[in-house]
């Protein structure tokens, strides 16, 4: 270790100089190092977020959901080709059935 109270302001100087100029190349190659990652991840459709995660073991690469969208319940009178399941929001076309004095039983797909 480098006694610095033994050290003349001249000598102090041009060793901050020195200490700064490492600094310096080692946060560039630092940046470099991180810019490589974000392009290699992108490269495999992930953030680098995600990459870390997997590294780490706190999450899996994530996939297509296998779950079907649901069996119709219920059919658009006016447009057969609209089908709500039952779950989720209310499509327009049911609430706009139901504001208007219609039941909900009277949609239910044969």
């Amino acid at each position: 270790m480098i006694d610095l109270d033994k050290l003349e302001l001249p000598e102090l100087r041009t060793l901050r100089a020195q200490v700064e100029a490492e600094i310096r190349r080692r946060g560039s190659k630092t940046q470099r190092a991180v810019k490589k990652l974000h392009q290699l991840a992108e490269e495999q459709g992930l953030s680098l977020s995600e990459l870390f995660a997997i590294a780490n073991g706190t999450s899996s690469v994530p996939t297509t959901s296998t779950r079907s969208s649901g069996v119709i319940k219920y059919r658009n009178p006016v447009d057969p080709n609209q089908g709500w399941t039952g779950h989720g929001r209310k499509p327009g076309w049911v609430v706009n059935y139901l504001a208007n004095g219609g039941a909900l039983n009277n949609l239910l797909a044969a």
